[in-house]
């Protein structure tokens, strides 16, 4: 009996170690973010299929459809031994039609703060056995950030409105990773406290929240007139101090440990400047 249990806890071991072990060679990502994590894990060359929104990086690979409506048929010729999803950004209906297929799916979960980034970016490296790359990606990006936060130590904090989109007016609550951005910039969004993700807003609620900075999402002609049309608002703080700024909201919003800590330098400078660099 004794000899039983033990060879059955060897066994438990071995298949454990086998199951950790296990090596993908061909990946398909259905979001930006996943995409670019893997680009910054090192294993480009194992991915083979990607969206349409995300990175096209530098080898070749086959555009399966967008975040929310993926082609199937597509995704199983290409025969992946791994997707990975996001339980956000890609639509369940989806998922389950892959998972009816046999495909093997990892799901990423929701980041509502730079913590939650770092977490989920170094489960997925576990997986993928690239947890050491991702342990010194995390560490650098830390380093970074609370580096940069020290410079501005002695700032005081300002009221900031995100303007995701503009017709309809959109925005970023509590809910939502953006928050981080705030906080390591020395800033407060105007809707943190409302508890939703993203939704829409109305113009005048923006002026009564009376914001220091505006910051509009790049949408192209669409931006300029945006920021043309803040201008009619004199009675804002952000107007009267010519803080209304127009930025790459599409590399903001890909949260890996990298994107966060490079995307917070440019939003620091940009609010900042020559004060920024003083410090």
């Amino acid at each position: 009996m004794k000899k039983y249990i033990i060879y059955t806890i060897i066994l438990l071991f071995l298949f454990s170690k086998i199951v950790c072990a296990k090596e993908y060679r061909r990946i398909i990502s259905l979001a930006p973010s996943i995409t670019k994590t893997l680009y910054e894990l090192g294993v480009e060359e194992l991915v083979k299929g990607i969206t349409i929104y995300c990175p096209y990086g530098t080898i070749k690979k086959e555009v399966i459809g967008t975040i929310l409506e993926p082609n199937i048929e597509r995704i199983a010729l290409l025969n992946p031994d791994l997707i990975i999803s996001t339980k956000e950004g890609n639509l369940e209906k989806s998922i389950e039609k892959l998972y009816r297929l046999g495909f093997e799916i990892y799901v990423m979960k929701s980041a509502k703060n730079f913590n939650d980034i770092c977490i989920n970016y170094c489960s997925l490296a576990k997986k993928l056995n690239k947890i050491k790359t991702a342990k010194k990606i995390t560490t650098s990006a830390k380093n970074s950030i609370n580096k940069l936060y020290k410079k501005l130590n002695n700032i005081n904090s300002l009221k900031l409105f995100w303007e995701i989109g503009s017709a309809p007016l959109y925005t970023a609550g509590k809910n939502n990773f953006l928050n981080d951005y705030n906080y390591y910039s020395k800033t407060t969004n105007i809707y943190l406290n409302t508890k939703k993700s993203y939704f829409p807003i109305d113009i005048e609620d923006v002026v009564k929240r009376n914001p220091d900075i505006i910051l509009i999402a790049n949408m192209g002609r669409i931006s300029n007139e945006e920021k043309k049309t803040w201008g009619k608002y004199k009675m804002i703080n952000a107007v009267k101090s010519n803080k209304i700024f127009i930025l790459d909201f599409n590399y903001m919003l890909i949260p890996t440990p990298v994107t966060f800590a490079e995307s917070l330098k440019i939003l620091v400078k940009t609010i900042y400047g020559d004060r920024f660099n003083a410090h």
